[in-house]
Formats: structure tokens, C-alpha cells, sequence
């Protein structure tokens, strides 16, 4: 509680004395003002810039409704960033719960799990200066990827708690579409833990429908979210087209591989940057696809042999989250919040431990040099957090400075080596358990 109590009053702090990004609360302040004004039903509009799906879009609705109501005017900056700091506490009790469950008994004694995998959330420099300071949302899928995980990997399996958490992760997907990235891996876990034990034409044909029934639910939660904003079922794989068409760049200022090549040069066109002869936006989707296919192969493994089903599910999505980090182009800085957050339930083993502190240093060096860098107030540092001469050793001056290309080239190769090794983490622990459990039983 006290940890918690101190995550909370940091986060309320900071939001009341920082201005956030400029841009990005901004645009949701107006996005807010014109829910109010407009209606939902009118908020898309043919030349009107809003690339966010709806899920989003309520809360920034409500408040602004209950600002009116209360105030009079559109909520201020510090109540536009409540949200993000409500699900950053959201985010930590589902670690905290996750952890739990998720680590071996054997290092259940040896470190408090529960305060670990809360601290590691709450007073992380990355997550905080995201939410609290800068005032975007990325910890709101967060939260809803990870319960989603908690309904669909933990305890036994069942329709209730699997509807629940596919009603929740496609919430998510109509939140932020990086939600996505968590699907493939729980597709696996799912598909694995409801046929465990399935032989014969009929039982596989249930499997079948149940999860052709999952399917048709995510879908309809996705279209239940569109539908107040008229926007129709078939226009809403269009709209997430154009959203993810808005910035054609190879990386917005994302330390992966395509940062090392340089930042904001075009990944399709006439001048896009190419390798072999295609474009770099087809050769990292390629790339993903690829990588992608091979964790899912990994992760069907692992579940056969017997690992831990929320511990496969929480580190798929944080391997995925690193691939696509790493090899995709158009990334953000952000996007890797989802691969930190979701290492917090890992803590209970030590390599992950270590990897959680090493990514969280490299986010919160792209997140900050990237809040900076924008930052109004950059030429007066005691506005932009910061200490000019120190900011400027780390990440140079020029726009494709070594010293960007190099944290670049870092991130993405601890991205792809978390993303590989882990796996083998996971069996090692599973091999210890079993072997611990072998031995108790001949002691008994």
C-alpha cells in the first residue's frame, strides 16, 4: 500500500507541474472539447486529423463532459493525464497478480514478489515520465492486454472467463492497435489450454467453434466500439489502414533497427529507403511476419511442455512487443511500453529481472530524449527536465548523431536477444521446478 500510495503522489505531482507534450495533450483536449460539442457521431469527419479509435475516445468524452459540468470549460492538462495514471495503477496490480502465480515456489521466499512487480511498475522513470509528465496512454491498453492475460491464461480454463478476456483484449485493439501485437501468442496459449486432452473429430470440432465464437465476439465488441461514431463494419479495417498510414516514416524517433539507419526517412515511395531492391516498410513487415511465426512455433512448445501458461502468455506478448519494436518501421518511442510493463510479472526470476532493468534504462532514454526533444521548453533545461550538457553527450545534436544510431543499434539488439532467449529462460525454470518436485516426492 505504501508503495502504491507513493506511485500515486508521484504521478500526481508530476502532472500538476509539467506541461505535458504540447502536441499530444493538445490535440486530446480538442479531441475532448469536440466530443462534447459535436457528438461522437460527428467527431470523424472527411479532413479532420484524429488517427485514434474510439476506445480512447470515451474517456476523453466523459471528461470532457464532466469538466463542463463542473468547471465549465474543457478539462485541464493534469485531468487529461488521470486516466493514463488510474491504468498505470491498474497495470500494477495485474503485475502483482501475475507474479504471483506465474513463479516458481522455489523463489516465491527469497524476494517479496507482489511489492517487486508493483515497484517495478509504479516507480519506473520510463512509465512515469509517459504518463504523469508527458500525458500519453499507452499504460490504458496496457491494462487491458494484461487483464485480458489474467482472464485467459490463469486458473482453469472456461468459457465465462475466456469471453472476458477476449471481450477486454479487443477493447484494447479499439484502443490502440499495438493491442494487436498481444494476439498471437494468446491465440496459441488459448488454443493449447482448451484442447489439452482432445482426441476424435467431435471434440476437436467444438475446439473449433469455441474459438470461431471468440472470434465473432471480438469482432462484435470491435464494431459495438465504432458503431456511436458511424463509422460501418467495413470501413473499420480502412480505418486502421490510413491511422497506421499517417506517419510513412522508417522510424519516428524509435531507437530500433531502422533508427540506426536514420530517423524520419520515407519507408515507402520513390525516395523510400530500400534494402535489396524493396522498400524497408515491406522488408520489416517481412521480417516480423517471419520472427512472429517462430515465437508462436516456441510458444506451442513450451505449452507442450508444460510451462507455466500465464508465464508463456506474459513473455510472448513482451517478445512480440520487442520484435516489432526492433524491426518494424513507423514505431514511436512509446511503443515499447507494452515489453517493459509486461516484464514486471517475470520478476520472480533473476534473468528477467536483469532484463527488465535494461530495457527500462533504454526506454526511458528514447522517451526522454524524444519529451526533450519537443519540449517548448528545451532551450531553458529546467523546463525539460533535463541537463542540456548532459542530454546533448547522450544523444548528440545532429539529427542522425552516432550517438543516436548506436542507442539505436543497443535497443534493438537487447529487443531481439530478449525475444530469443527468453524462451530457453522459460524452459530452464520449468526443468528446475520439475526436478525439485521429483526430488521432494523420493524425500516423502
Amino acid at each position: 500500500m505504501l508503495v502504491f500510495a507513493l506511485g500515486l503522489a508521484l504521478r500526481l505531482a508530476l502532472a500538476r507541474h509539467t506541461a505535458g507534450l504540447a502536441f499530444d495533450v493538445g490535440l486530446f483536449r480538442e479531441w475532448s472539447d469536440r466530443l462534447v460539442e459535436r457528438g461522437p457521431s460527428h467527431f470523424y469527419e472527411p479532413g479532420y486529423f484524429a488517427d485514434y479509435p474510439p476506445g480512447y475516445l470515451y474517456v476523453l468524452f466523459v471528461l470532457g463532459k464532466l469538466s463542463l459540468l463542473l468547471r465549465g470549460e474543457p478539462p485541464s492538462i493534469a485531468v487529461l493525464k488521470l486516466p493514463a495514471i488510474v491504468a498505470d495503477l491498474g497495470v500494477a496490480v495485474y503485475a502483482m497478480l501475475l507474479a504471483t502465480r506465474i513463479t516458481p515456489n522455489a523463489s516465491a521466499g527469497r524476494i517479496p514478489l507482489g511489492l517487486a512487480a508493483a515497484a517495478a511498475i509504479l516507480l519506473n522513470p520510463g512509465l512515469v515520465l509517459v504518463s504523469a509528465v508527458w500525458g500519453q496512454v499507452d499504460s490504458v491498453p496496457t491494462l487491458l492486454v494484461l487483464a485480458g492475460i489474467y482472464a485467459l491464461a490463469t486458473k482453469l480454463p472456461s468459457i465465462p472467463r475466456e469471453v472476458c478476456g477476449v471481450a477486454l483484449l479487443a477493447i484494447a485493439v479499439a484502443t490502440k492497435p499495438q493491442a494487436l501485437l498481444a494476439l498471437p501468442v494468446l491465440a496459441i496459449v488459448v488454443v493449447r489450454r482448451i484442447s489439452e486432452g482432445a482426441s476424435g473429430f467431435r471434440a476437436w470440432s467444438k475446439i473449433v467453434a469455441r474459438v470461431a465464437l471468440y472470434i465473432v465476439l471480438a469482432a462484435a465488441v470491435v464494431v459495438a466500439m465504432f458503431a456511436p461514431f458511424c463509422v460501418r463494419p467495413a470501413e473499420i479495417p480502412g480505418f486502421y489502414r490510413s491511422a497506421g498510414a499517417v506517419y510513412q516514416f522508417t522510424s519516428l524517433w524509435a531507437f530500433n533497427v531502422w533508427g540506426a539507419l536514420g530517423f524520419y526517412r520515407p519507408d515507402v515511395g520513390p525516395g523510400a529507403v530500400r534494402v535489396g531492391g524493396l522498400p524497408a516498410y515491406y522488408v520489416g513487415l517481412a521480417a516480423f511476419a517471419a520472427v512472429t511465426l517462430a515465437l508462436m512455433v516456441r510458444a506451442w512448445r513450451c505449452c507442450a511442455r508444460g510451462v507455466d501458461a500465464s508465464a508463456i502468455a506474459v513473455f510472448g506478448v513482451v517478445a512480440i512487443s520487442c520484435v516489432a519494436f526492433a524491426l518494424l518501421t513507423r514505431m514511436h518511442e512509446r511503443y515499447l511500453y507494452l515489453a517493459v510493463a509486461g516484464l514486471a510479472p517475470l520478476v520472480g526470476y533473476r534473468r528477467f529481472r536483469w532484463s527488465l532493468a535494461i530495457m527500462s534504462g533504454f526506454f526511458f532514454l528514447n522517451v526522454h530524449f524524444v519529451y526533450v526533444l519537443f519540449s517548448p521548453g528545451r532551450s531553458s533545461p529546467e523546463h525539460a527536465w533535463t541537463i542540456q550538457p548532459v542530454y546533448n553527450a547522450l544523444f548528440g545534436i545532429a539529427k542522425d548523431a552516432w550517438q543516436r544510431k548506436f542507442l539505436s543499434l543497443a535497443t534493438a539488439t537487447a529487443c531481439l536477444a530478449l525475444a530469443i532467449l527468453g524462451w530457453s529462460w522459460l524452459d530452464q525454470h520449468n526443468d528446475t521446478l520439475h526436478r525439485g518436485a521429483r526430488t521432494s516426492d523420493a524425500q516423502t
